[in-house]
């Protein structure tokens, strides 16, 4: 996957699941700050990552199966 590749599915499920920059950087383990220049289109040599992408993913996973059986 290439980095536009990666940078679009990242922004989808920020958007999907209305996370705020600051909890994505949180689950992906940067920098607020270095999350706004991934996500800034012209920052030089900051980029997503599959990485990134793949931790934001986990988190979501483990929250979600975290979430208390409602039956």
């Amino acid at each position: 996957m290439d980095s536009a590749e990666v940078k679009e599915k990242v922004l989808k499920i920020l958007d999907d699941f209305g996370m705020s920059g600051v909890k994505a950087a949180e689950a992906m383990g940067v920098t607020y700050a270095t999350f706004r220049n991934k996500k800034n289109d012209n920052a030089k040599g900051h980029l997503f990552h599959e990485k990134n992408y793949q931790d934001l993913v986990k988190y979501i996973k483990l929250l979600s199966e975290n979430l208390p059986n409602l039956n």
